[in-house]
């Protein structure tokens, strides 16, 4: 069996064990049948990557702790290169998490790639919210982010630091896929919720994400930066 499977099957079982769930909690959890919980702990089957989304998130963990090097006794947790993986689903999406995990940190950096009109908090629907911090930095493509009414259109190069507390949107605008890297500071659960938006958006409806939010004045909660010559800036929301 290979061994990237034995380590999803036996951390899988290690973290159920931790957090005191029986398979069947754990299956209504993560919306996963108990009797497929048990066959990947016991490598009698090979799991879809829409299953191993939702049974980390059912255990409140990253996608990325799966295969990560942990060593806990020195909280260092190492990423190679040949170990990163991308989620994709329906072709509208995909997220690739750059950095390994230690124990109780929040803190998450991942590819995110996302065809036109997808994103984070689309139109229609609910805006995100989560307690932390975030920060987007477009490699390709554009991206329009509404921070509580306030539209800001960014394309290669430009960043944005915010309060991810503040009601916000982001989404690929143009005709072509938009690519960015995320740096977030937030809860474990908060990188499974962003997969869940950009492949099912319809499912999402008005549910909270994230932590309780703090209320915040948006003033002084975003900073926006753009390469040295370039144009534009934020646009009346």
């Amino acid at each position: 069996m290979d061994d990237d499977l034995r380590q999803i099957a036996a951390r899988i079982r290690s973290w159920r064990d931790e957090a005191g769930l029986t398979l069947q909690q754990l299956g209504d959890r993560a919306c996963v049948s108990a009797s497929t919980i048990h066959k990947i702990e016991n490598l009698q089957t090979v799991p879809t990557i829409a299953v191993l989304l939702k049974v980390t998130h059912g255990l409140n963990r990253r996608p990325s702790e799966l295969l990560s090097e942990v060593d806990a006794s020195r909280q260092v947790a190492v990423m190679r290169r040949d170990d990163l993986q991308t989620l994709s689903v329906d072709q509208r999406g995909a997220i690739q998490h750059l950095i390994g995990t230690i124990p109780g940190n929040k803190l998450d950096v991942c590819r995110v790639r996302i065809e036109p009109g997808v994103g984070a908090g689309m139109d229609g629907h609910e805006p995100w919210q989560f307690r932390g911090e975030m920060v987007l930095l477009i490699e390709e493509g554009r991206v329009r982010t509404d921070i509580s009414g306030e539209i800001f259109e960014l394309g290669p190069g430009d960043s944005i630091h915010f309060d991810p507390s503040i009601p916000h949107r982001w989404i690929a605008t143009g005709e072509r896929a938009a690519q960015a890297v995320t740096i977030a500071i937030a809860p474990e659960h908060m990188q499974g919720d962003l997969m869940n938006r950009i492949t099912n958006p319809m499912g999402m409806g008005k549910r909270a994400i994230g932590d309780p939010c703090v209320d915040m004045p948006a003033g002084n909660a975003l900073a926006l930066r753009r390469p040295s010559g370039s144009r534009g800036g934020a646009l009346g929301g």
